[in-house]
């Protein structure tokens, strides 16, 4: 090479290479940080869906956007739940359509956090179940991971999922903890009922009370025998273990409550007393046993009074408890009777069930020895409605009531036990018409594909898998190398 021609990168020329690669760089860094702040700004998404149903329904949307309080969202959930997929999509386009939304996940099954969600919402470690936790100002509605799915109960040795109903959970509990009404509930005293205030008394109430507190709802109690009426704010009268006589003017004011419309939950005491009670039930289709049941199949572990009953009926309160349990003691039976069968006619619909070897003990004699009732599958509790289309939205005109056969079941002893303290809030969200919403937003299909293969084609599929895909790998690419090598 001639000592005398000129360098072909000059010192000019490597310092323009350098400027032009830095200022390259830097406009791409400049580009990727408006990006970024725009995208966070003004966020699209794109969904790709085979069908045409919209992401959220227009009603959700109007919900979202009118939003003017911070609402936290805490999917406690187990991640390794077949539902945690779905919530978390969901969870993540609530989020994404409102700057309101506050989302965080959380793994009950970690310590730390998950240790703090149950001290600030009253979880116990004996009830853990995923859910979602709504939060604002204070007001708090949790949404079980049981009351998200529709099943297909045709074949109880298979139980499929339907339908999501997340969005349709999600949208009301947003209203719930957002709306300004103030609900209120009444516990009735004066005819020997359980104290709901009481916190030392194992038959109180007091756990139940602060579910509903809890739940931002006031809680106070009224003697029916002193009042002209039942209180205008009463929004849920709960009538627990009441043992002494309602006089009739008491029944014709509870009964002029139900025709305006009025919520009630009626738990009977295992002490088998009339208390005119039920006969004012049997004007609502309901017929109130003397009786008490006992089941040799349900019946706990060393106590036979003791039932933990598994058999549900198809209700939106019973429907989220499918797999779980109620831990009643000495309960009796309640059941649908029809009565009046005129075309406004209280709806009755049998919740809770025994086995088919259940026994209804009654007509007991001095020395408290008993008769064989009724035997077979023997209901225990029933929810009724009037006045509005079973299971969809219900306005005030619209009566509805819960009638267990059992009242310690909802008392301190018990009330952690099992699903308990979940039915409580099923069967409270439901009489306070908490699934107000429900009627306007369908659940979305869920399509479950199920595969049943032979051994033999297992075995090709795992060859193919294990072996033939990586081998078709490997061959392509010592074709390629062979190529270049030539």
């Amino acid at each position: 090479m001639d000592s005398d021609s000129p360098e072909s990168f000059s010192s000019g020329r490597r310092w323009g290479i350098a400027f032009n690669t830095i200022v390259s760089v830097m406009s791409v860094l400049a580009i990727v940080v408006m990006l970024n702040y725009l995208a966070a700004r003004h966020p699209w998404r794109w969904h790709l869906r085979s069908t045409r149903q919209p992401v959220l329904t227009p009603l959700t949307q109007r919900v979202l956007s009118q939003l003017t309080n911070d609402v936290k969202i805490i999917v406690f959930f187990d991640r390794t739940d077949a539902l945690f997929s779905h919530v978390s999509d969901m969870a993540k386009e609530y989020q994404s359509r409102s700057p309101r939304i506050k989302l965080e996940f959380v793994d009950y099954h970690y310590p730390g956090r998950a240790e703090l969600v149950r001290a600030q919402y009253h979880l116990t470690t004996a009830t853990d179940s995923s859910r979602i936790i709504f939060d604002s100002n204070g007001r708090s509605r949790m949404v079980l991971a049981a009351e998200l799915s529709d099943y297909d109960l045709s074949n109880l040795k298979e139980i499929l999922r339907t339908g999501f109903k997340g969005e349709q959970m999600f949208t009301s509990a947003l209203v719930s903890v957002t709306e300004g009404r103030q609900l209120k509930a009444y516990f009735s005293q004066g005819h020997g009922e359980i104290d709901p205030a009481s916190d030392s008394d194992q038959r109180g109430l007091s756990s139940f009370r602060r579910l509903l507190q809890e739940s931002y709802i006031d809680v106070g109690t009224i003697a029916v025998s002193a009042l002209g009426e039942i209180p205008a704010d009463c929004q849920l009268l709960i009538i627990a273990g009441a043992d002494k006589p309602f006089a009739q003017p008491e029944l014709e004011r509870l009964q002029k409550y139900l025709l305006q419309g009025g919520r009630m939950m009626v738990l009977f005491p295992m002490e088998l007393r009339r208390t005119g009670l039920e006969r004012l039930l049997a004007e609502w289709n309901v017929e109130v046993g003397f009786n008490q049941v006992r089941d040799t199949v349900q019946a706990k572990a060393g106590a036979e009074h003791e039932l933990l009953v598994s058999d549900f009926g198809g209700h939106p309160i019973t429907k989220p408890l499918l797999r779980s349990s109620l831990h009643l003691a000495v309960p009796r039976s309640i059941s649908q009777k029809v009565i009046n069968r005129g075309a406004d006619a209280a709806k009755v619909v049998e919740l809770v069930f025994t086995s088919g070897q259940g026994e209804a003990i009654g007509r007991f004699d001095t020395q408290q020895r008993g008769e064989v009732e009724r035997q077979g599958r023997i209901p225990l509790m029933v929810a009724v409605e009037r006045g509005g289309i079973q299971g969809i939205a219900a306005d005030r005109g619209t009566t509805r009531m819960v009638v267990a056969g059992n009242s310690l079941f909802l008392s301190n002893v018990l009330f952690e036990d099992a699903a308990n303290r979940d039915f409580a809030q099923l069967a409270v969200n439901w009489l306070l018409s908490r699934d107000v919403l429900l009627g306007d937003i369908p659940p979305r299909a869920v399509t479950e594909y199920k595969l049943s293969l032979t051994e033999h084609q297992m075995s090709r599929l795992r060859w193919i898998f294990l072996g033939a895909a990586p081998g078709g790998v490997l061959l392509f690419g010592g074709l390629v190398w062979l190529r270049r090598r030539a």
